[in-house]
């Protein structure tokens, strides 16, 4: 599984450079010619940018309704929203980027008596870095990732909620950025930290935590170990078809070196019209730590969530139609 995991992120990786390259080929060629001939009789200075930002939200709805329909199917109702956000500084040698990326869902179908969410993340990230060459920086970074709401299986057993669990990680390294749309982060020293705002064992287990600390009624774990972060986009056809990739590796020095954590996250959208588009994420987790927990029945008949085992590939699937506003 890791070995075919691998051999699909690269090949998306390889395809996704080579198009990239040409990308920046044209955005050179196109920055060349705008900065010979300068504003009115002002050239523009390279180091003159301040403060860029931006994003987009984009909003789907969908309801199915049914009545004597021989064929057969279940009524459901689902809302989901998304919002990319991004405010990135630079000034002479200094730059600094932040970016924060929610999504939230919520699904109801005939057999549920309530609803139950279909997706939930909250990613954000900060760096800071100070120029050392041409398109290389000391950078220091950090970047944090939990949900809004509960999570359960069967509408009733909770295995995850706000802050339970939550990550930090905090990095010193290098990047390599030679454009907006490209980069790649080399973290020699990255702390990672697993918090849980929750004592119930279920969730302590399902995030990770060793059982040795839960005995002693701790809810977080620390870790010290290296990562390497690579940051792909680029917009094609005058801007109706645009795509970013974020692929985050992570290992720990001191227990299982070997064993690398991997997070991908993927999105990709298409201009239907002005403000309607199709929008694809794609979301895979690898953390070595994690546990997938599973119903199993107990003597007296009852269900307790256990893990399945050792670390299991986690993906996440989900497409959307509706509205899509970007500034």
């Amino acid at each position: 599984m890791k070995k075919a995991f691998l051999f699909y992120m690269i090949v998306i990786c390889s395809v996704s450079m080579s198009l990239q390259a040409q990308q920046d080929m044209a955005a050179i060629r196109a920055a060349a010619e705008t900065a010979s001939r300068g504003v009115g009789n002002r050239r523009a200075h390279p180091d003159s940018l301040d403060w860029k930002k931006g994003g987009d939200v984009s909003l789907s709805f969908s309801w199915v309704d049914f009545s004597n329909w021989a064929a057969g199917g279940e009524n459901s109702v689902s809302l989901s929203a998304a919002s990319n956000l991004y405010a990135n500084y630079k000034k002479d040698k200094m730059i600094w980027e932040n970016y924060a990326f929610l999504a939230y869902g919520t699904i109801k179908t005939s057999d549920r008596p309530n609803f139950v969410k279909n997706s939930d993340q909250i990613n954000i990230g900060s760096r800071v870095g100070y120029q050392m060459s041409n398109n290389w920086y000391y950078t220091a970074a950090m970047l944090g990732k939990t949900q809004f709401a509960p999570g359960f299986f069967k509408d009733t057993i909770k295995i995850s909620d706000f802050l339970a669990p939550a990550y930090l990680f905090l990095s010193l390294g290098l990047d390599y950025k030679p454009s907006d749309r490209f980069g790649i982060s080399f973290a020699p020293a990255m702390g990672k930290a697993t918090f849980v705002r929750s004592s119930q064992e279920r969730i302590l287990v399902s995030a990770g935590i060793p059982q040795e600390r839960i005995d002693e009624g701790k809810k977080s774990r620390y870790e010290f170990g290296g990562g390497l972060v690579l940051n792909m986009s680029g917009n094609y056809f005058e801007n109706k078809v645009s795509y970013s990739s974020r692929l985050e590796l992570f290992t720990n020095y001191f227990d299982k070196p070997q064993n690398v954590d991997i997070v991908w996250d993927f999105q990709l959208r298409i201009a239907l019209t002005r403000y309607i588009s199709a929008g694809l994420r794609l979301n895979m987790i690898y953390f070595d730590n994690q546990k997938t927990l599973k119903p199993v029945k107990q003597e007296d008949g009852t269900e307790k969530m256990e893990p399945i085992g050792g670390a299991q590939l986690q993906v996440k699937r989900f497409f959307e139609i509706g509205l899509f506003y970007g500034f």
